[in-house]
């Protein structure tokens, strides 16, 4: 057995033994993947507090599956290579190999890995930029392992005083994946990305749930929308992500950085990195994600009859004047009172990311599919708030 990287690969093995088994005083550090609990139980409508995430035009979301393909987790030096561009770092030191398939809407496979990790400076179930939940780890005690690096590469021990960079792949679906948490609906629907080439697979039910609500004009007839919306969204966006960094440390970030660079173990035995990947990003109003709010209303209005909808109606419309199947300007509509309704037509923002609907896939963002599909890519994160330096392997601006 390579000491270097244990993959978990035999799920039933590691359930009949805890962490604390493993936890022999030496540093060491397991991998885990987790979407939150946005990803097990939704958006409800209406949210429980005022803290959690909810569509601002009515729409309660469940998701039946959030199935994601992980692999090359990797550990390198000097996360602090360069103040100015995050993604450089020094030579890999360590590599986990899966594929590892996940249905991120289920509870991982084993659930009593303590993490033991620097205190984080984000208080007891505070929340992110995002508004994302957790708790005082920033970690989810649900979240699916994927695997644990007992030395570097060549066997060489971690040093606890060092931070090292982390990054990791989404990849296409593979046949060499191994399949984590699936059960046998989510099994079926991995051979169908496999056939697709998807990288990553939404599929849920959005219901309105809204009342009293407001609209940028009030002339408009929002009861021709369907209420309840079956969709599924696959995305091609094999997506790479370096240096996260990681807002379990404390020490100062560099400028324009919400957190230290890279991941650091206990002297005392087992740490937990959490890939986490924020599942709303699919649904943003804008790339700004200290702004972006979750909207609906303008995928249902391209359902067909029955009430389903697929990625590739999203490319049927216009992100910066949407309109509804019938032609007409789709309004703002907001279902929330502390959210006041924005004003004229619908339409959400690129910042500085290009748009031409004739322009090239690479260059700029074409339609909402292709806006929906960038949003998605920058889903991943470390520790459930720390940002990656992102490099997308498909067609798309950067």
């Amino acid at each position: 057995m390579k000491k270097t990287a244990l993959a978990l690969a035999t799920v039933a093995s590691l359930a009949a033994c805890s962490a604390h088994d493993h936890d022999d005083g030496t540093p060491n550090l397991t991998v885990t993947i987790s979407g939150e609990g946005a990803a097990l139980t939704g958006f409800a409508f209406p949210a429980a507090s005022s803290n959690d995430l909810a569509f601002v035009d009515g729409w309660d979301v469940k998701f039946d599956r959030i199935l994601v393909t992980v692999d090359g987790i990797r550990l390198s030096d000097n996360p602090d290579t360069s103040p100015t561009d995050q993604a450089q770092t020094g030579a890999v030191v360590a590599t986990a190999k899966g594929p590892w398939a996940v249905d991120m809407s289920k509870p991982g496979a084993v659930t009593d890995i303590k993490p033991r990790t620097q205190v984080s400076p984000l208080a007891d179930h505070d929340h992110d930029h995002d508004g994302h939940s957790h708790g005082a780890t920033g970690k989810d005690p649900l979240a699916q392992p994927l695997a644990r690096f007992d030395a570097l590469d060549g066997n060489k021990s971690f040093d606890p005083a060092q931070r090292y960079a982390f990054g990791f792949d989404i990849v296409r679906a593979s046949a060499d994946a191994e399949l984590t948490n699936l059960d046998e609906a989510a099994k079926a629907d991995y051979a169908d990305m496999l056939a697709k080439g998807y990288s990553v697979l939404y599929v849920g039910t959005a219901t309105f749930k809204g009342v009293d609500c407001l609209s940028s004009d009030r002339s408009y007839d929002f009861s021709k929308l369907p209420k309840t919306v079956k969709f599924r969204f696959g995305f091609t966006s094999p997506t790479t992500y370096k240096n996260c960094q990681n807002s379990d440390l404390r020490g100062k970030a560099f400028d324009g950085e919400e957190a230290q660079r890279g991941v650091q173990v206990s002297e005392q035995g087992g740490t937990v990195a959490q890939i986490t990947l924020h599942v709303d990003h699919p649904f943003w109003s804008t790339v700004d994600h200290d702004a972006a709010e979750l909207f609906f209303d303008q995928m249902a209005a391209v359902a067909s009859p029955d009430g389903t909808l697929v990625t590739e109606d999203l490319a049927k419309l216009d992100f910066t004047s949407f309109k509804d199947a019938e032609g007409k300007v789709l309004p703002w509509r907001s279902c929330i009172a502390a959210k006041p309704v924005k004003s004229g037509a619908r339409r959400f923002d690129s910042g500085s990311v290009a748009v031409d609907p004739n322009g090239a896939p690479e260059s700029a963002l074409r339609n909402y599919a292709d806006y929906v599909t960038y949003q998605q890519s920058t889903q991943g994160h470390l520790n459930a708030a720390g940002l990656c330096a992102v490099e997308r392997k498909f067609a798309a601006p950067r």
